[in-house]
Order: C-alpha cells, then structure tokens, then sequence
C-alpha cells in the first residue's frame, strides 16, 4: 500500500499581492458602523451644547432687556450695551429693540425647527413656526445691518463686513429655502434651512467662541483699546463663515450615502468614513468651546450685567 503523501497540493492560482500600506482599503462595516455611530453622536452633542447656550442666552435677553425695559425703560439698556439707546434717535431705538426682543421668539422658534419629532408629527406647527422663523430672523438682520451703518461697532472693516455676510446670508437662506420647499424639494430645503439656522445664530456663536479664547487665553491676539486683533478677526471666521462650511461637508455625507444606497457610489466607502470623522472630531470641539465660553460668558459678561 502507498504512503499517504504529507505534500500539500500545489495551487495555480497566483499568490495575492502584498498590500500597500499607502493605499487605503475599503473600509469594513464595523468601522464605518462605528464612524456613523460617531457622526451622529456628535451632532447631537453638538445641538444639545447649543440648546444650554441658546436657553442662556434667552435667559439673559429677558431677564436683561426685557426686564430692564418694563421697569426703568429703554434709556438704561446702555448698561447692556453702549451704543442700545440714543436719546432723539427713534428709528434706531426702535431698531435696536425689534433685534433684541424678536430675537428671544426668533431663537427658541428655530430651534423647535431642528428637532426631528415635531417635524415628523407636527408638519403644520412646523410650516407656520418656519414661516414666523424666517420672518423673523430676516427683520432682526435687517435691522442689525441698519444699526452696524448708523451706530456703528467696535472691530474694524473686515469685522464689519464678516459680520454683514452672516445677516446676508440669513436673508440668501431664507430665499432658496422658501423656494426648495414650493417646489417640494426637502432635501434642498433641510440644507438651505440650516444655513439659515447658524447664520441667525452667528452672533451668539461669535460671543461663546470670543469669551472661550478670553477664558484660555486671555487677551492674547486682542487689541483691547478698538476690539481688533488676529484672534478676532479668527473668532469672526469661526462664527460667520466655518458653520456654512460644515453644512457644506454635511451635506456631501448624505448625497454620497444616497448614491451609496443607489448603487452609483460603491466605491466611496472610505471617503465617507474619513469625512464623517473629521466632522464629528470638529463638532466634539465646537461643543467643547461652547460649553468653555458659555462659562465666561455668563460669568464675566450676562450675570454682572444683569444685577447691576
């Protein structure tokens, strides 16, 4: 009788190539499970960070002007803010005061606009609260551009101007917005509706992100005297400009995730991953910096003002 042989048999097929470390591989499914479960996450915090910053915010509109308002009368509104009140100058008065109160019903309106269950289940709340929304938040930048021409601000022209594109853009928002969504275009409409959402919200970011550096930093890169500087100019970017840049990512996340799903972007696997990390990581931070300068603001800003 033979031997068993111990020799294994020999394959045809060619030995698979070794792979490059340099060459990204498709991603498994755990590891993208694991970058969307992130990528959500983070939105979330992201949103709730905002949500504290905006009842704060609120919180400190009444309890500052509207109060203040109520009991003494507009004149004392220059203890919130120098250039609030100017004695003979009614239109810019009353400017100011549309900005400031409309804001309170304009900030918590819009954020009712975000949250996923009462758009599901209450659609007319939704369509008649994002009609008061956008009529709103485009007579609050209309005013604010008039006052930043009549009165003026502290910072510089490049300031000025980054602080005029955040009211245009409430106002370019609401205009493709309002026009996705007459020609049933959801999609669209979501995407312009968060345009429009962080343009109306640029000035309270621009206070958290400011009070933030000043809580770590101190007055480093500011110019006290004239409220200019490199760090400024930076927070102005952060505020006004990176938010529609984020939008921007977000949205290319969910138009390659529709492909994804219709077949025509199979190979974009890692791309989507890569991308949807990299915006969690910056909401992460964003709600770091959020929570960081809600702290020095409230303490060195919103409470002294109010019980003054």
């Amino acid at each position: 009788m033979l031997a068993k042989s111990t020799l294994a048999p020999v394959s045809l097929k060619p030995d698979p190539p070794t792979p490059d470390p340099l060459t990204p591989t498709t991603a498994t499914p755990t590891s993208l499970s694991a970058a969307s479960k992130l990528y959500e996450a983070s939105q979330k915090i992201a949103f709730s960070c905002l949500l504290i910053a905006q009842a704060f915010f609120v919180s400190y509109l009444i309890a500052g002007y509207g109060f203040t308002v109520v009991t003494v009368g507009v004149s004392q509104w220059n203890r919130f803010n120098s250039t609030a009140y100017v004695a003979g100058d009614s239109l810019g008065n009353g400017m100011y005061a549309a900005h400031v109160l409309l804001a309170i019903v304009m900030i918590i309106g819009g954020s009712l606009q975000l949250v996923p269950a009462i758009r599901r289940n209450y659609k007319t709340f939704h369509k008649y609260n994002g009609r008061l929304f956008v009529t709103l938040a485009c007579s609050i930048s209309l005013a604010g551009m008039y006052l930043l021409l009549s009165r003026g601000t502290v910072g510089n022209p490049l300031l000025h101007g980054l602080t005029a594109f955040s009211g245009v853009m409430v106002i370019v928002s609401s205009f493709f917005a309002i026009r996705a969504i007459r020609n049933a275009n959801v999609t669209l409409h979501q995407r312009w509706a968060l345009h429009l959402f962080l343009a109306a919200n640029g000035v309270l970011f621009f206070r958290l992100f400011i009070f933030a550096w000043m809580t770590l930093f101190g007055t480093l890169g500011i110019n006290t005297a004239d409220f200019t500087g490199p760090a400024v100019i930076s927070v102005s970017v952060l505020s006004y400009v990176a938010p529609h840049i984020i939008v921007q990512l977000i949205w290319v996340v969910k138009v390659t995730a529709t492909d994804r799903a219709t077949g025509s972007a199979a190979g974009n696997t890692n791309r989507v991953s890569l991308l949807k990390n990299l915006i969690s990581v910056t909401l992460l931070v964003v709600s770091a910096v959020f929570i960081i300068g809600l702290f020095g603001l409230t303490l060195g800003s919103w409470y002294p003002a109010v019980v003054a």
